[in-house]
């Protein structure tokens, strides 16, 4: 089912939206606001957790200003390089709660962080001394190369073959902690998807696919027949009014949680 079967056909099993992104897409909020205004859900959910927003906002300032000082001390073609645009939007709000702040605000719909804060409150801590760290942006000069929007095609090629079949979860990772994550995520959005509104989510792909395992949001909820789209699908449909984040957002400013 594309893009415009899920908007225009009124015989929809769920009115609940799974929608996979990729962290650090460079068209992710122009493709998430398309999306958002085009489906019209009640209530925005992301992939983010209350610490985390407010975290972020407290000190997004000092981080740009880390990052600022010691990308000076690089070569002046390596802020152009892909790893370090990559640094450059982790310490910056994520563009998936800066789309459904604006649309919320907009709209008058509800936007709101519903992942756990523990993962947060472990890593975020650490960005001033290690990934603002001057040695490691130098190191980072030596990985991939590959344009952003070129690994974001490929991630989203990818998250669409658990169309087909379930996919295969990197050995290694703490999966442990990520499905804990999704069982969360899953539940809070149970609750809301129950009181009859539209319900559109926001998330990484890797949360919205079909794994093996049987882990991921669309397994979870099955039951409730989600629909499920990933963000590239964007492009497929005309019309984006343009809703852009003002200076107060991007600084993840003001009332930016709702919960």
């Amino acid at each position: 089912m594309n893009i415009t079967d899920r908007k225009k056909d009124s015989n929809l099993p769920s009115d609940l939206f799974l929608i996979g992104t990729v962290h650090g897409d460079p068209r992710g909020y122009e493709r998430a606001v398309r999306l958002l205004e085009y489906l019209r859900p009640d209530i925005v959910t992301v992939e983010i957790s209350p610490f985390s927003v407010r975290y972020r906002a407290a000190h997004q300032d000092r981080w740009r200003r880390l990052f600022a000082a010691a990308l000076a001390a690089l070569p002046p073609e390596a802020g152009e390089h892909p790893a370090i645009r990559q640094v450059a939007a982790r310490i910056d709000m994520p563009f998936e709660w800066l789309a459904a702040y604006a649309y919320g605000r907009e709209y008058g719909a509800r936007w709101q962080a519903i992942d756990l804060s523990g993962p947060a409150r472990e890593h975020l801590p650490r960005y001033a001394g290690e990934l603002l760290n001057p040695e490691n942006l130098r190191q980072l000069l030596e990985s991939d190369g590959r344009p952003l929007e070129e690994q974001a095609a490929a991630a989203y090629r990818r998250a669409r073959l658990s169309d087909r079949q379930p996919l295969w979860r990197v050995p290694g990772r703490d999966n442990g902690m990520t499905r804990l994550r999704e069982r969360t995520m899953a539940a809070r959005l149970r609750k809301l998807a129950r009181r009859g509104r539209r319900v559109a989510h926001l998330g990484g792909w890797e949360h919205v696919a079909s794994w093996a395992d049987g882990g991921g949001l669309y397994e979870l909820l099955r039951d409730l027949q989600p629909q499920r789209l990933f963000l590239d699908e964007a492009d497929k449909e005309p019309g984006l009014t343009g809703i852009w984040p003002t200076a107060a957002i991007a600084a993840g400013g003001g009332g930016a949680t709702r919960s």
